[in-house]
């Protein structure tokens, strides 16, 4: 591949973001506060926060002209009270005392702690969704508008649609299917620009009630994804099953032969299965561990009973060694498979909370992997690395998230990553940098932003900008342009 640089960059090159969504509020499934907000979820509903955002915020009309009249009562009030110096300057000190009181109470009580994690979380994701409400009418569409504006005109996004039908969180307004063919419609409007993926779940490819036309979802997958009406598939196991389920595995083979692109969630996060757990989810159906040597290897534990915790099994890294493992994964089918050449890539690169857990372990070998030595000369090392490390149950638990992918990124030739969601963190701009200059998986990393879930952190805008402006052009037309070339293209097309 040739090296970019100043002198071989074209001056209008495409940008391909390689990871975005559209999918509207309707979409989400309506108690998705469920076992993160467990005290309010039966309140707080997704067709309370549409309601909030369509009718109690700037861009209702009526709402508008309200809060205008009561600010007209107000200045009036106060114009009032200015005839009399002493109304005037009680009613002032009684409204500083009244904020100031306020803050006090906030700061003292420490109200914020009260919430854990995911439940914030969960807010700034009520809030984003809301946000975006106010498009409800106009859908999809209206959302990648705002999308497209941002960026320069020749730019291409992929777009990733979220199948939440089987989260066990209640009913959306509009299902999986129907976001399906609304997302089609934007795209029939949109060629030049967008390039949608499919959602592929197991249970959706094993329940009985999915006739599409006389097709199978599978066979529907298949079909759409032969005459290019979508250009990858889109997983997300934190919703409830392991990347390597059974019920993919067809769907994985087709995709190695025609190398098209799968995108799966690798991050912890606020979307995951919300039923309860399941018994055999107690232990890991592949991976093994020695507790006394005299038994030998028996199921890694996997103990955790709150969803946000036990669903994190589901997004770990290692489960994707397990897949693309011919010996790992024959010996769990019971026949022999080979999904080694599986094009996907690991979203997120593990999530900013991995990347300071590698950043901050300064004792462990496997959390101290990166390095910029040959590929060659990193498999002959006689230091350990994530995936031939002796436990692994210690590199379950403690290794993190980035050093695993870095692993499987050298190990395997098509496994890729983005970096969307994390670019908002600027703290990690310097250790991507280096990434970037490591020959063994900068020609594997993708330029994402995880349009607009981000937008709770920042704004599309900037952290484009931020990003482009940090690496400089050259590491940018590597991940923006050539690097998503390569992964999306298919033995049908090529980019």
């Amino acid at each position: 591949m040739t090296q970019p640089n100043a002198n071989n960059i074209p001056k209008n090159y495409t940008v391909y973001n390689c990871h975005t969504h559209t999918f509207t509020i309707d979409h989400v499934p309506n108690n998705f506060g469920k076992k993160v907000t467990p005290l309010v979820f039966q309140i707080v509903t997704m067709k309370v926060v549409k309601w909030y955002f369509l009718n109690l915020t700037y861009r209702n009309n009526t709402y508008k002209r309200f809060t205008h009249r009561v600010k007209k009562i107000k200045h009036f009030f106060i114009s009032v009270l200015k005839f009399t110096i002493v109304g005037y300057w009680l009613f002032s000190m009684i409204m500083f005392f009244c904020i100031w009181l306020g803050k006090m109470l906030i700061n003292i009580l420490a109200i914020s702690n009260l919430f854990s994690k995911q439940s914030k979380e969960a807010y700034a994701r009520f809030v984003t969704l809301g946000r975006y409400a106010t498009y409800s009418k106009s859908g999809q569409r209206k959302v990648f508008d705002l999308l497209e504006k941002t960026y320069d005109v020749n730019t291409k996004f992929v777009v990733l649609p979220m199948d939440m039908d089987y989260m066990q969180a209640g009913k959306p307004v509009a299902n999986y299917m129907k976001q399906l063919e609304e997302l089609l419609q934007v795209t029939k409007n949109n060629k030049e620009q967008l390039l949608p993926f499919i959602f592929v779940d197991p249970r959706r490819i094993t329940d009985p009630s999915i006739n599409i036309n006389g097709f199978s979802y599978e066979r529907f997958v298949k079909k759409n994804l032969t005459r290019r009406h979508f250009h990858g598939i889109k997983l997300y196991p934190a919703l409830g099953y392991f990347p390597f389920d059974k019920h993919l595995i067809e769907t994985y083979k087709f995709a190695q032969e025609h190398q098209i692109p799968i995108t799966t969630h690798c991050i912890e996060g606020t979307v995951f299965y919300r039923g309860k757990k399941e018994k055999e989810w107690d232990y890991h159906p592949i991976l093994k561990y020695t507790k006394k040597v005299t038994e030998g290897p028996i199921p890694m534990p996997l103990p955790q009973t709150k969803n946000y915790h036990f669903t994190t099994n589901f997004s770990h890294p290692l489960n994707y060694h397990c897949l693309l493992n011919k010996k790992l994964l024959s010996n769990y089918l019971g026949e022999e498979t080979d999904l080694s050449k599986l094009k996907i890539c690991l979203a997120h690169f593990g999530g900013s909370k991995e990347w300071l857990r590698y950043t901050n372990d300064n004792w462990n070998n496997y959390n101290n992997n990166i390095s910029h030595i040959s590929r060659e000369k990193y498999f002959e090392s006689t230091i350990k690395n994530t995936l031939n490390h002796g436990s692994t149950r210690t590199i379950w638990w403690n290794a993190s998230w980035l050093s695993i992918i870095y692993d499987l990124i050298i190990q395997y030739e098509n496994v890729y990553t983005d970096i969307s969601f994390i670019l908002f963190n600027e703290e990690l701009f310097p250790l991507l940098k280096y990434l970037l200059q490591d020959d063994k998986v900068k020609h594997r990393i993708l330029f994402g932003t995880d349009y607009y879930v981000v937008a709770q952190k920042n704004t599309e805008k900037a952290l484009f900008q931020n990003l482009r402006s940090y690496l400089g052009e050259d590491l940018f037309y590597l991940i923006s342009h050539q690097n998503p070339k390569q992964f999306l293209s298919t033995t049908w097309k090529t980019y």
